[in-house]
């Protein structure tokens, strides 16, 4: 059997021509390929945050055939004089299943890639760290008994991130609705009523070509009114990141992938919801909504008009992607358990240096946030944690964390 190797890509000019080889291993990934690892975001993504950044692209050659893609970035931490270099995945927002493989090709891809690290990696200057990896993902199963077996002279962390709810969606609407608690139910119903009553009709569409422009602009401007009232910029504040959601929308609409779902009220849009529905899965990326309407509960009402939509269409799961945010317990009790992979070479007290590189990068962490800022959002976790206990969820949530 042929050896396989690995070929660099850094230019981005390769990145994009990659796009219909990229799709083959797409369609072949089954649970494991999400849009996060599409062509269209991470390139789309590379074009417009990768400055200052080295692509660092790994394609699995075998016989001149690629059989594996490793989406990577080199990025540089400074911390004063302090600098740490470390390989990422180009687009790990969420839901990072790091790489596009077919099962049977795996095990020949971990054992190149970890000849790779041991050739690649030098002591704590460069460094491989993926973040928000599924707990069960075959990638990371196939990583560890990878390491357990293969490689001595490469140190290994895994380490839990953050939780990720989600809704294995039934048969039909009425066995979903009839199963949350009664108060629920009717609490929604009576929010519904006095909307309508008060301020006019409820109705709801999905955007078009025809009309994404415009529900774009409104949902950016709704997602940045609600973060500026407590006291936090807001993801849409940056340029770059609302021009990058847009190139994004229009590209998943060409695709037959995008869900961008509006609520109006007397044909004013109060609330938007940015989603994409792939392999029978709906991905629920971002929202925003008019605060003004929050005596309402027009988040939750728009909510309930998407998962009844995601019921009609057949789809096997509402993913609510990373964070523990009270509302989305509202509607499962269901959750994944993300996790951070830290590789670094063995060399000299490797249980040591992977602590210190921690409390480096959550330095670093911090330091991208104002003073205010962390304040504020210290100030919404703690108003989740007396949710979460309100709700009965602690326990439950615990335990999840724990695995």
């Amino acid at each position: 059997m042929s050896k396989t190797t690995i070929r660099v890509v850094t230019d981005p000019g390769e990145f994009e021509s990659l796009a219909p080889v990229w799709n083959n291993f797409l369609e072949k990934g089954g649970d494991e390929s999400t849009m996060y690892l599409t062509h269209e975001w991470l390139a789309t993504r590379w074009r417009h945050f990768g400055e200052g950044q080295r692509l660092n692209l790994l394609l699995f050659e075998r016989d001149r055939r690629v059989i594996g893609i490793m989406p990577l970035v080199r990025n540089e931490y400074r911390l004063g004089p302090f600098k740490l270099d470390a390989l990422e995945s180009i687009g790990g927002t969420s839901r990072n299943y790091v790489g596009l493989m077919s099962p049977e090709d795996q095990p020949e891809v971990i054992s190149a890639l970890l000849d790779y690290l041991n050739e690649n990696l030098s002591g704590v200057r460069l460094i491989l760290r993926l973040s928000l990896i599924p707990a069960e993902s075959r990638f990371l199963g196939a990583l560890k008994r990878g390491m357990a077996q293969l490689s001595e002279g490469l140190a290994f962390e895994e380490r839990f991130k953050t939780l990720a709810p989600y809704l294995d969606l039934p048969v039909s609407w009425d066995e979903y609705f009839g199963s949350l608690p009664g108060k629920r139910r009717r609490t929604l119903g009576r929010m519904r009523r006095r909307l309508e009553k008060d301020h006019g009709a409820v109705s709801y569409q999905l955007c078009d070509a025809d009309s994404l422009e415009a529900g774009l602009n409104r949902f950016f401007e709704l997602h940045q009114e609600r973060w500026r009232a407590v006291g936090i910029s807001g993801s849409f504040a940056d340029p770059r990141i609302k021009e990058f959601y847009r190139e994004v929308a229009w590209k998943f609409l060409n695709r037959g992938w995008l869900y961008f779902s509006s609520m109006s009220v007397a044909g004013r849009l109060v609330s938007a919801k940015y989603g994409c529905i792939l392999n029978r899965k709906i991905y629920f990326i971002a929202a925003g909504r008019d605060i003004r309407y929050s005596d309402y509960n027009v988040g939750h009402l728009h909510m309930m008009h998407v998962v009844k939509d995601a019921v009609s269409r057949n789809l096997s799961e509402f993913d609510f992607l990373q964070g523990d945010e009270p509302y989305k317990f509202h509607w499962t009790k269901s959750a994944r358990r993300y996790m951070r992979v830290t590789i670094i070479k063995r060399g000299f007290l490797p249980a040591l240096r992977l602590q210190l590189l921690r409390a480096f990068l959550r330095l670093w962490d911090v330091r991208q946030y104002r003073l205010g800022e962390i304040w504020a959002i210290l100030s919404i976790r703690r108003r989740e944690r007396k949710e979460h206990k309100r709700m009965g969820l602690s326990a439950k949530l615990d335990e999840l964390r724990r695995g």
